[in-house]
């Protein structure tokens, strides 16, 4: 009986022990007392790396043409498609909010961390929708608000997550490490991207087009979790906590009020709103009016994906000898020629001008993927951080997919108002692309005219 009960208390012992140090673990994982060492950083920073790899596979493979291909499949037309592939612009909105919570917040790790898991696991169980119901009004909304939330709950991590990893990378190797992270990014999208892009080939060649995407879907979610193991593996910093908290009023009037700010506010402002207005529609334009293989479409993006490895860390050694500034006006100047490009393109000069396009596209999107979260940065006060750039994302959320919107409703309008020039024959897309051009143009005249009362940027 001794021996029974002697037994009992060990495991009794062992489960305690284990579960202290279970617990022993998790805080230290997820709630960070003490000031990183610079080994810390480093160390972190090169995780973010991996991590960012594995956010941006995820990001890819469940956006642009296999986003619209999944749309299409469901039933979805031309315009919703397009409206689709921009909900992640709109979901924005929600940045505004988020420093209410995650400003009272000491270690914000374990809330980043759950959350991104929750948004990116979501996105993969998009591919039960065809499971739940056979109608294809039923399926499409089913996809619209379920890709609604999950972007939704990842906007709402993309303040802090930003300022997280610019909080470990000191100003001084700025340039350089964000040109470094990107190039290896987009490097490793670049070979995923590829390769599902002929798995989804292959399927559809053999009538099997769901099967594909089952494929694709199940990726996701191993990826989602494989990216929730990176993350928690990156060490936090400690974030004072203010007293008193952020209020709602200060969400709008504290960016508001800083006028430097509210100037880079309304440089991304333009930007996005000459992008989101076509670039959603030119993978329905590959997808739907061209009718690309998802593997060209995808080589497509490799050469864009290569240009961006290529130039990124260049755009980064510009930017540390002149100005962030200087970059994202470059980067207009890009979008510019590549939209302009993209106006030529039809099924007759498509193999010429498409990689041109994507040349200079994917010029352009690496130069402003660095810029804009560094001119945001540089531009917000050292306290609440979080709440501009909750802020600038918002706006510019609401900003982008209003454009979006403008982008569908031109393509409804003129879907019968196609133009022939001189044998060339001009349709509502390729119209919705020389729009765009139009208002890059218009904007780069605005971001002339800003001064700044310093040298940040």
């Amino acid at each position: 009986m001794s021996t029974c009960l002697g037994k009992l208390d060990f495991l009794k012992k062992t489960e305690v022990y284990i579960a202290v140090n279970l617990l022993t673990k998790f805080k230290e994982i997820y709630f960070n007392k003490e000031s990183l060492s610079e080994e810390d950083m480093r160390v972190s920073r090169n995780l973010s790396i991996f991590e960012g790899c594995t956010a941006r596979s995820i990001l890819t493979l469940t956006s642009g043409a296999f986003l619209v291909g999944f749309a299409k499949y469901l039933g979805a037309s031309d315009e919703k498609a397009g409206i689709i592939a921009a909900i992640p612009v709109l979901a924005g909105i929600v940045t505004v909010f988020s420093p209410i919570v995650i400003e009272k917040l000491e270690s914000r790790k374990l809330l980043t961390c759950m959350l991104c898991f929750i948004g990116r696991l979501m996105m993969g169980l998009m591919i039960l929708i065809p499971f739940i119901s056979p109608y294809k009004t039923v399926r499409v909304q089913l996809l619209i608000w379920v890709f609604f939330i999950a972007n939704l709950i990842l906007a709402f991590t993309t303040p802090y997550a930003q300022t997280w990893l610019l909080n470990i990378t000191p100003k001084r190797i700025r340039g350089d490490y964000y040109g470094k992270r990107e190039s290896i990014v987009l490097g490793t999208v670049t070979v995923v991207t590829l390769i599902m892009g002929q798995v989804l080939d292959k399927f559809e060649r053999m009538g099997q087009q769901f099967t594909g995407f089952i494929v694709l879907y199940a990726f996701v979610i191993v990826t989602a979790i494989i990216n929730t193991v990176l993350f928690s593996k990156i060490k936090e910093p400690v974030n004072p906590v203010l007293k008193p908290g952020v209020s709602f009023k200060n969400l709008f009037s504290l960016p508001v009020k800083n006028k430097n700010f509210m100037k880079i506010t309304f440089i991304t402002l333009f930007w996005n709103l000459g992008y989101q207005i076509a670039f959603p529609f030119t993978s329905v334009y590959m997808v739907s009016i061209l009718h690309l293989r998802y593997g060209l479409v995808t080589v497509m993006a490799v050469l864009a994906s290569i240009t961006s490895v290529v130039s990124v860390r260049f755009w980064g050694k510009i930017a540390d000898k002149k100005s962030w500034l200087y970059i994202m006006k470059l980067m207009i100047v890009l979008q510019i020629l590549s939209f302009l490009t993209w106006f030529f393109i039809n099924p007759d000069t498509v193999y010429i001008l498409m990689p041109v396009a994507h040349i200079l596209g994917g010029a352009a999107i690496s130069g402003v993927n660095i810029s804009v979260n560094n001119l945001q940065y540089s531009y917000s006060p050292a306290d609440n951080k979080t709440v501009y750039m909750g802020f600038s994302s918002a706006v510019n959320g609401i900003i982008g997919f209003l454009g979006t919107l403008a982008g569908s409703l031109f393509i409804k309008v003129m879907d019968t108002r196609g133009v022939s020039l001189g044998g060339f024959s001009i349709g509502n897309m390729q119209m919705l692309f020389l729009a765009a051009v139009i208002v890059l143009i218009v904007s780069m005249f605005g971001i002339s005219k800003f001064k700044f009362s310093n040298s940040n940027i």
